[in-house]
């Protein structure tokens, strides 16, 4: 016992020694630490403050940017078209969400060689309530309409974020290739606002898959529009890393070379008619329009007259030059020249399964041949 006593006395008079020699540590620590928020405190208080804004920008953005639920029962009821067929369908994408689409056919004349357009809406609401400009868009561009809705949206699952919308743009035109009854080679992509954003990345991504690229009041980046939306704050000096989307569509609107279409509303109030423009100037593509309407608003330019005049034309002008005649008077004027036949003579054979009734002449000038080889 005595033993047993003498023990634990140690080790209480050690606890003791270590907590005084603790506490004389944290007085000599205490006095920097007084003195350098005296003279700093002011800086240090606003940085933190700094730190804390941007933490919480950073983790609500997504909150700021998507608007699934609205209006309320977005997510609930997805209105459907009645009176002309149409297809509800669900893929999955590569992460494994589930989507919801609505195929919507022409079936007019031609109707198996009618192009098809693929639509990215904004960022609210979903796919049932643009039926009505779909439709329109149906009747007097006798196209097949495939409308989208990103992952949080509608029908679909999981929550929206800028990889998930480009992971479900890349699903939606995967699914597009496997349907016999679609025309590969006369695919369109449409995008309004945040759905310009995502056309013009998987465009940029599959120039070799897509015909056409039309895009409505979309916008240079989230953070030009960080920019005009918060003028009040220096947006402009934060690094990109402090921007969970980014959207950079001014970047890969260089990689879109196919034909182009800007649609701008001058009267959009949400996003400055001027990043249409922009966006036009920097596409490098060599058919390239600009449809501007000075009534345009941000949602509402559909409804401006002219509108779907611009779009049939523009649709028009891309079928025309994909058309079998039209290649095959730009391919003859390329006859003089010649390079490695006998590496793309597989080549050549693909393109005569693909284009019929075009001279043979014609379709060797598409891989630079002389029209005298003898294959």
């Amino acid at each position: 016992m005595e033993k047993s006593w003498m023990l634990w006395n140690f080790v209480e008079r050690w606890l003791i020694a270590l907590a005084s020699w603790s506490w004389a540590l944290c007085r000599i620590s205490l006095l920097p630490l007084i003195v350098t928020f005296h003279l700093y405190g002011g800086i240090i208080l606003l940085l933190l403050i700094f730190i804390s804004i941007a933490g919480i920008l950073y983790k609500f953005q997504d909150v700021l940017l998507y608007f699934p639920e609205q209006p309320s029962s977005s997510r609930l009821y997805v209105p459907m078209p009645t009176g002309i067929p149409h297809e509800n369908i669900f893929i999955r994408t590569k992460d494994g969400i589930r989507l919801n689409l609505i195929l919507i056919r022409y079936t007019g004349d031609n109707s198996p060689y009618s192009p098809t357009i693929i639509y990215f809406h904004g960022n609210a609401g979903n796919i049932g309530h643009r039926l009505p400009n779909a439709l329109l868009m149906l009747v007097n561009l006798k196209v097949n309409l495939l409308l989208v809705d990103y992952r949080g949206y509608g029908k679909s699952e999981g929550e929206a974020s800028e990889e998930g919308l480009y992971l479900d743009s890349e699903a939606v035109l995967d699914y597009v290739m496997t349907r016999p009854d679609l025309d590969k080679t006369k695919i369109f992509l449409f995008g309004r606002s945040l759905g310009g954003a995502v056309a013009i990345h998987l465009a940029s991504e599959n120039s070799h898959r897509i015909s056409a690229i039309m895009v409505e009041n979309t916008f240079l980046s989230i953070p030009h529009m960080a920019s005009t939306l918060f003028s009040f704050f220096p947006m402009r000096y934060l690094p990109l890393w402090c921007y969970k989307n980014k959207f950079l569509s001014y970047r890969k609107i260089s990689q879109c070379r196919m034909p182009s279409l800007f649609i701008s509303g001058l009267s959009d109030q949400l996003i400055p008619p001027v990043m249409m423009k922009q966006l036009y100037e920097l596409s490098p593509s060599r058919t390239k329009r600009l449809a501007i309407f000075p009534d345009g608003t941000h949602n509402d330019t559909w409804q401006c007259q002219g509108y779907f005049t611009a779009l049939e034309q523009f649709i028009k002008e891309v079928v025309k030059s994909h058309s079998p005649e039209e290649m095959a008077k730009n391919f003859i004027k390329c006859n003089n020249y010649i390079m490695f036949p006998f590496l793309i003579i597989a080549l050549y054979f693909d393109l005569c399964r693909m284009i019929k009734n075009v001279p043979f002449r014609s379709v060797l000038c598409l891989y630079c041949l002389k029209s005298d080889i003898k294959l």
